[in-house]
């Protein structure tokens, strides 16, 4: 990686570090959190506080975003706005379940999470945004799936059993046909120890739109609490969506 690439990716993770953690924070803490040099992240630092996205936090030597930050990209994706409707449904289902709402979007053959309401119950799930998951066996990778024809099913699990190391267990692809199609008939997927053990998730699509890429809203935590309210939590996303998107949200459209 040349330091002109390097140099913009630890711009990025600078400003993922505030969305997650949502404080502010010092030159030192950034520095250790993110593994930079603390010379470099100081300048770093600098350089956004001169160009307008960072400004001095209350505590002495912090620093927060300011917001230019929120407005960036809000030209693109308005729904993704704080006052957007997107937002407003993951603030509610995390006030409502105390666990981890996570927003995702679908790529040709992985998940990307992009924003993350952390959760506050006492044992809860660790991420971040820019978590990558696979396609075929995730839960929001196979809400995604879901709506794609079955020709493009069976091309995504040959390529993932082809990229598989050995010893790894493949997918079935009737066992996933069989997930799909439930998932059709539910509207929402429920994935437990699948690809993380001991968590698990509930998740749905949003209505699809003209322009962007898919995205899914999922409510995450440990396994037995997704297991014991899968139906419940699977309820909340649905009637959130409902009243900030209108009845089309409800049901995963499959395409098949």
């Amino acid at each position: 990686m040349n330091s002109t690439v390097k140099s913009a990716a630890r711009v990025l993770s600078l400003l993922e570090y505030f969305d997650a953690h949502r404080a502010e924070a010092s030159v030192m803490t950034l520095a250790r959190d993110l593994g930079f040099p603390q010379s470099s992240t100081s300048v770093l630092v600098r350089s956004l506080v001169a160009l307008g996205y960072l400004e001095p936090g209350n505590a002495a030597r912090t620093y927060r975003p300011t917001a230019r930050v929120t407005l960036l990209g809000a030209w693109i994706e308005p729904l993704l706005a704080p006052s957007g409707a997107i937002l407003q449904v993951m603030r509610e289902l995390g006030d409502a379940t105390g666990e981890t709402i996570i927003l995702a979007a679908g790529y040709p053959t992985l998940v990307r999470y992009i924003h993350i309401v952390p959760a506050t119950t006492a044992m809860r799930l660790h991420l971040s945004p820019g978590t990558q998951r696979p396609l075929v066996t995730s839960g929001t990778g196979r809400v995604f799936m879901s709506t794609l024809d079955d020709a493009r099913v069976q091309w995504l699990v040959y390529r993932h059993n082809a990229e598989l190391a050995k010893g790894e267990p493949k997918v079935s692809l009737a066992a996933l046909r069989r997930d799909l199609a439930q998932i059709r008939a539910d509207g929402y997927s429920v994935s437990i120890d699948r690809v993380t053990p001991g968590a698990g998730i509930v998740a749905a699509a949003l209505p699809p739109r003209e322009q962007g890429m898919p995205l899914a809203i999922g409510i995450g935590g440990h396994s037995q609490r997704i297991r014991a309210n899968a139906e419940h939590f699977a309820k909340l996303i649905k009637a959130a969506t409902r009243r900030h998107f209108g009845p089309r949200a409800v049901r995963v459209r499959s395409a098949a």
